[in-house]
C-alpha cells in the first residue's frame, strides 16, 4: 500500500509541476487543462488498483494484465482526445504528451515493482 501512495504521490508532483509551468508559458485553456488531467489521472489510479488487485487474485498474469490495461489506456487516450478539445491549445501535442509518457512511466516501474515480488513469493 505504501508503494502505491508513492507512485500516486509522484504523479500529482509532476501535475502540479507540468500545471504551474503550462500557466507560466501558455497561460490559457484552463479548463481543458483540468479536464485532462482528470481523465488520466483516473486511469492512471484505475491501473493502479486493477495491478493490485489482480497481484492478489492471479500474481502469475500480471504482465498480461500490465500489457492489456496500458493498450486500454491508449485507446481511451485516442477515443477521449477529441472529445476535450486539446486541439484549440497551441503545441497541445507537446504540452499533453509529456504527462501521459510520464504516467505511463510511472505506471510501468509500480507494475515492474509488483511483477518482481510476485516472482519472489512464489519462489
Amino acid at each position: 500500500m505504501k508503494n502505491n501512495f508513492l507512485y500516486i504521490g509522484l504523479y500529482f508532483l509532476m501535475f502540479a509541476v507540468h500545471f504551474f509551468l503550462f500557466q507560466h508559458w501558455v497561460g490559457c485553456c484552463e479548463t481543458e487543462f483540468i479536464k485532462y488531467y482528470l481523465f488520466l489521472s483516473i486511469l492512471f489510479i484505475m491501473v493502479i488498483t486493477v495491478m493490485s488487485i489482480f497481484k492478489n487474485l492471479y500474481p502469475e498474469y500480471l504482465g498480461f494484465v500490465f500489457m492489456g490495461l496500458v493498450m486500454l489506456k491508449l485507446a481511451m487516450m485516442f477515443i477521449i482526445m477529441n472529445k476535450l478539445n486539446l486541439s484549440k491549445i497551441p503545441h497541445y501535442k507537446f504540452h499533453f504528451i509529456l504527462p501521459y509518457l510520464i504516467s505511463l512511466a510511472l505506471v510501468t516501474l509500480y507494475s515492474v515493482g509488483l511483477i518482481q515480488k510476485s516472482e519472489k513469493n512464489q519462489s
